[in-house]
């Protein structure tokens, strides 16, 4: 997935002193710090993450999904892509197994329900037309009845992964598309009924109109199992940050391994980083920011100062 170098920059600031994570740019609108509730307010509800590959979720935003789960939502992980890229020294079979393993982990750590993969190739969905995989997206909305929703930003900027793009984009039109009741109409000969994704949770690598920090002090220590159960991919970063290292003539102890040590050692330097980075400007230990687009409430308000019984 390329975070490799987002993360190489991180550590290399813990070495330089000089910060290297590309920042995002809040808007001048008001930033919502949303924080753990207590009790289970929304039973009942779904959530989907979905991302291309899977350590996307774990880096960006599995300490806010950890965060409603405990809060009563029921969640699912669709991974659009087959991940055959993300490895160091495996061949592309291999890759896939390893991290097609590592995905029932994290499955595990995170507490989400059910995998759903679609197995499009890593680094080619570019090629594929966006339309298929919003009908299967479509497909899985319905089916799931989800209502909220995690993936990348289908407007982020200067993002090079076709991955991320197209399955940014294929999600946000099909959130919409899943309750038109004339879109993929066969679904209904099946049981299915049209059903809307009201809320969106977007994350970006680069700058993105962010409205919505979420308090993730409380669910840091799942969001560090989610991305350690991401072996393979783990493993590629520490082995990458180490070969770019030997060039500089540094080595850092904790990480010269591959083993378990060096993978906690280098989750919890990243996520330090990067989460500890984002929530220090709200005064929170760690912190995932988002684009959040939610319900629209007037309607809504409406219908409560105006309704009447039948």
């Amino acid at each position: 997935m390329e975070r490799r170098d987002l993360f190489k920059g991180a550590l290399a600031a813990g070495l330089s002193g000089v910060p290297q994570l590309p920042a995002q740019t809040p808007s001048a609108a008001d930033i919502v710090i949303e924080r753990a509730v207590s009790g289970m307010p929304h039973q009942g509800k779904v959530l989907a993450l979905i991302t291309p590959h899977l350590d996307d979720g774990p880096f960006f935003a599995s300490g806010t999904v950890a965060k409603l789960l405990q809060e009563g939502y029921t969640g699912y992980f669709i991974r659009t892509s087959n991940d055959e890229k993300d490895s160091y020294d495996l061949t592309l079979g291999e890759t896939v197994l390893g991290n097609e393993r590592d995905a029932r982990a994290f499955l595990q750590v995170s507490g989400l329900k059910q995998m759903f993969d679609l197995g499009y190739r890593n680094h080619r969905m570019d090629e594929l037309t966006r339309t298929e995989i919003r009908a299967r997206l479509i497909f899985l909305f319905r089916l799931l009845k989800v209502d909220t929703i995690f993936s990348y930003d289908p407007w982020g900027h200067y993002e090079e992964n076709p991955d991320h793009y197209v399955t940014a984009q294929a999600v946000e039109a099909a959130c919409w598309m899943s309750g038109g009741h004339l879109d993929m109409p066969e679904h209904f000969a099946a049981g299915l009924k049209p059903h809307s994704v009201s809320e969106k949770y977007y994350f970006a690598r680069g700058p993105q109109l962010v409205n919505r920090v979420v308090d993730i002090g409380p669910t840091f220590e799942t969001k560090l199992a989610c991305l350690r159960a991401c072996r393979t991919m783990v493993t590629h970063m520490i082995k990458e940050l180490n070969a770019a290292l030997v060039e500089r003539r540094l080595r850092v102890p904790g990480l010269s391994g591959v083993g378990s040590a060096a993978i906690d050692e280098y989750t919890k330097a990243a996520l330090e980083i990067s989460d500890h980075t984002a929530g220090r400007k709200y005064g929170l230990d760690y912190a995932e920011a988002f684009h959040h687009i939610g319900p629209d409430r007037s309607m809504e308000d409406y219908i409560a100062r105006h309704a009447v019984p039948l």
